[in-house]
């Protein structure tokens, strides 16, 4: 055994304190500042605050103040904005040019950023920076101006765009303002998104408020989490889990976008354990358990000791079976050890605890769970290990004497468990058993056959989904059925479906074919494409097939009409 796997809890706790007083190593993320180079800047920037209040000067938010804030036509123009304990006005109507440009610097700005917006030639576009940036801060202003020429769901656009911006904004207290001010009070569509991404690449602490706020609006959603991801400001992290909680379930566009951004909730450090921990603990709306589930297991170790703690004072399995499950689900030496550990200290807490062996895909943890389940009388705890072995020795032919007795074990329907986890080692005449439960066996039966398939290896998906080419169609229906439980099928299921389809199989099975083909569709892993929907709509002519057809493309996965890249998490 080596040393990590024989490492104490509390060893673990004291590493990990440990580990905080350790000098981090430097992340150079593109566009985004690091710690270090975000104080300093934060620095200069309060230099240039006193400067403007020492200045012998009087300045150009003097004269402003006179006035006050104002508004034309609904379009905002002088509003008042606070930076850095410091209150001014900021023009956001971006009209009028800088006092100090002449038309002939506005001009050539404007000709370098309408190379970067339309051309396509990316070495023009890149000259074509480096010439707006020449100018400082002062393009700032033309910037926002012209924005609308871009377009920000262009991605490459986008980037060069705000990467410009970031360096003309960074140690410019007029562009940090300017950011700020555009959160707080524009109403431009474009210029609110623009800022968004802005405050994102300088790590704006300031234009945090501004950016939840409008994370309310689904338009502003993935740029505002992506924003305060790279910003990092502990003290959001509740509250953008409380964004992430008001995701409206149905827009699997933003969900798709979050999961993908949540790995990024590790950068908040182990400060930002608990409330994600606690989030995913009482997380009651399907559609986000995803998101959660990835952001705690990307904390890997800095996750380990509140895990540890929860498991080792909670007493409700319901909220155990998570926790195990995310230990195991870290696949990791020290977290696995823990819930060795928690097998010996707490035999109450056995079953959780055994679910989370499962998702550990550490196999040296199965003489435990093969020990566990010849001496146990309890038959859930049988259950258990009987799941995890079917997981952890997936095609592991040497254990099937081992299982094999468990066949004739009726209470509970014991017997299913064990077949299902003889079909997970291989064998070949449980294989054949569980198809015949699975078509011909008690309601009961295939319930719970149904419901263990999508456990089943890719390789297994496939072979029972080849079934259905060999029985009649009112067979295969049930064959299909079962399909539909899994969240994600291997994608060799397509041709299969669509060779079904070629031989024009009776109505009901067609919609059970449809049906399991609009489930999938829009996923990374589709079956078949969208297409095949719509043409079954137009060439379809049975009424209640036409019916079924337009429900099922009403509920297919979009992206604003468009295909959308779910990713599925257990």
């Amino acid at each position: 055994m080596s040393l990590q796997d024989r490492m104490s809890t509390s060893i673990l706790h004291k590493l990990t304190e440990m580990k905080k007083d350790l000098p981090t190593e430097k992340i150079n993320e593109k566009d985004v500042l690091n710690d270090e180079e975000a104080e300093q800047i934060k620095q200069d920037l309060l230099r240039q605050v006193e400067q403007e209040d020492n200045s012998g000067g009087i300045d150009d938010d003097f004269f402003m103040s006179i006035s006050g804030p104002s508004q034309e036509d609904g379009n905002e123009k002088l509003v008042e904005v606070e930076y850095l304990g410091r209150i001014g006005y900021v023009d956001i109507s971006f009209e009028k040019l800088d006092e100090d440009m002449g038309e002939s610097d506005y001009s050539n700005i404007l000709k370098a950023l309408e190379v970067m917006a339309y051309n396509d030639d990316v070495i023009k576009r890149k000259e074509a920076s480096k010439e707006v940036e020449k100018y400082g801060d002062k393009a700032i202003t033309v910037i926002f101006r012209e924005c609308r020429k871009f377009d920000l769901t262009n991605e490459k656009r986008k980037n060069e765009l705000v990467h410009l911006l970031s360096r003309l904004t960074t140690r410019s207290l007029k562009g940090r303002k300017i950011l700020k001010a555009v959160l707080e009070k524009a109403n431009s569509t474009q210029h609110i998104a623009l800022s968004i991404l802005g405050t994102g690449a300088v790590r704006e602490y300031e234009a945090v408020p501004g950016i939840l706020n409008h994370m309310s609006s689904p338009d502003f959603f993935c740029m505002g989490l992506e924003a305060l991801l790279k910003i990092r400001d502990k003290k959001s992290i509740e509250q953008i889990i409380q964004k992430l909680n008001d995701l409206d379930s149905n827009r699997n566009d933003l969900i798709d976008h979050a999961i993908r951004l949540a790995p990024r909730f590790a950068d908040f450090g182990p400060e930002a354990v608990k409330p994600v921990f606690d989030a995913y603990l009482n997380n009651e709306k399907k559609a986000i358990r995803p998101i959660l589930t990835i952001a705690l297991r990307s904390f890997k170790e800095d996750a380990i000791p509140v895990l540890s703690e929860v498991l080792e004072k909670e007493s409700d399995e319901n909220k155990l079976i998570p926790i195990c499950m995310t230990l195991g689900a870290l696949k990791m030496p020290y977290s696995t050890n823990i819930l060795i550990d928690a097998s010996k200290k707490y035999p109450e807490k056995k079953k959780a605890i055994i679910r989370g062996f499962s998702h550990t895909r550490d196999k040296s943890v199965l003489p435990l769970l093969v020990d566990e389940l010849k001496s146990t009388d309890d038959i859930r705890l049988k259950q258990e290990c009987l799941g995890a072995i079917a997981y952890l020795a997936d095609n592991d032919k040497n254990l099937i004497s081992t299982v094999k007795p468990y066949l004739n074990e009726r209470r509970n329907r014991l017997y299913l468990d064990a077949l299902n986890c003889m079909v997970r080692l291989g064998d070949q005449e449980s294989f054949d058993k569980f198809i015949n439960l699975l078509i011909n066996g008690e309601e009961g039966e295939q319930y719970v056959l149904q419901k263990q398939l999508p456990k089943m290896s890719f390789k297994m998906i496939v072979k029972i989904a080849e079934k259905m080419l060999t029985y009649t169609d009112d067979k295969a229906i049930l064959l299909v059925s079962a399909l539909q439980n899994a969240n994600i099928i291997p994608q060799e299921v397509g041709p299969i479906l669509q060779q079904k389809l070629n031989q024009k199989p009776i109505p009901a099975l067609k919609l059970e074919i449809y049906k399991l083909i609009g489930k999938h569709v829009n996923k990374k892993r589709e079956l078949l494409s969208q297409e095949v929907l719509y043409k079954a709509r137009q060439e379809e002519t049975n009424p209640r097939v036409v019916r079924e057809l337009d429900q099922i493309i009403d509920n297919m996965r979009k992206e604003k009409g468009r295909i959308s890249t779910i990713r599925e998490e257990e």
